[in-house]
């Protein structure tokens, strides 16, 4: 069952990508992201309310952790992922997050020493080495000059934010039920994110004046910021942050044939090749060691 709720999350969260770019034209990200996290916040708190769920108790230094995670979830990955999508393509900025789980692994041996096998630094490489395609659109003298679209640099940066977020949930994942830590962190990430918001009134009034944007927004911020987060916490608890992630490699998969489907949107060929490279990368350092 664990397993199906993966494969759902990284379907469910490859939609973002597609309407990231659709909703581009507003130029209003954080009224997206406070938007998604404030009606997923209510949403999990209904369900774990439901279920009878032991909350979080109010200890200042589980807080602190809270907003450590709504920070990194939200206001670094969340917010440049919107914000790059409005100079970038979808299916390019999927594939870029397809690099995430290499990130985890990495992180996983500096935080918590977990022994990285030659077959995973392999795995490693080749995916990082299928992102250069992608950023690079296959022009590798252009990360030599540093001559870098600021769409795809957004999304760097926006997984290095991703990868910190599943490392740094660990600790509460062992000690508190994941609906809470994730239902808390969205709401600390929205608060965080309020005054972005406060910056940019027009833009975010521009787009919630939209009947269809608000109903899109909603149903995304129950499925993919509820459930989706949901999920990912109850896998990370269940088989570790490595693991976990590793269903992240569906997300470019789900991604490029939703951005063609509905903003038809066709990758070139070098995202496409990057794509795979990416995808086997990632499938290399989920295998056993030699």
């Amino acid at each position: 069952m664990l397993q199906i709720k993966l494969v759902l999350m990284a379907f469910i969260w490859a939609t973002s990508y597609p309407l990231g770019r659709w909703l581009g034209v507003y130029e209003a990200p954080e009224a997206i992201v406070v938007s998604r996290v404030f009606i997923a916040f209510i949403f999990l708190c209904f369900v774990a309310r439901v279920r009878n769920e032991p909350s979080i108790p109010f200890k200042m230094p589980v807080w602190i952790q809270l907003f450590v995670l709504g920070f990194f979830g939200f206001c670094i990955h969340n917010y440049l992922m919107f914000a790059a999508l409005e100079h970038t393509e979808a299916g390019k900025g999927a594939i870029i997050n397809g690099a995430i789980p290499a990130i985890v692994m990495i992180l996983n041996f500096l935080f918590y020493r977990q022994k990285i096998t030659l077959l995973s630094l392999l795995g490693v490489i080749l995916s990082f080495c299928g992102v250069v395609l992608v950023v690079t659109e296959g022009r590798i003298y252009n990360l030599l000059n540093l001559n870098i679209n600021k769409g795809e640099f957004m999304f760097l940066i926006a997984i290095i934010g991703w990868s910190l977020y599943s490392i740094i949930a660990r600790p509460l994942l062992e000690e508190y039920r994941p609906i809470w830590v994730t239902a808390y962190s969205c709401l600390t990430g929205g608060i965080l994110m309020l005054p972005l918001l406060g910056l940019n009134v027009g833009s975010a009034l521009d787009l919630l004046s939209e009947p269809f944007v608000v109903l899109i927004l909603l149903i995304q911020g129950v499925l993919t910021m509820g459930l989706g987060f949901l999920w990912y916490y109850e896998g990370i608890k269940s088989i570790g942050p490595v693991n976990a992630s590793m269903y992240l490699n569906l997300i470019p998969i789900f991604g490029v044939f939703l951005a063609l489907i509905t903003i038809e949107e066709v990758p070139s060929l070098p995202v496409v090749v990057g794509g795979v490279a990416v995808i086997f990368g990632v499938l290399m350092t989920n295998l056993k060691k030699l």
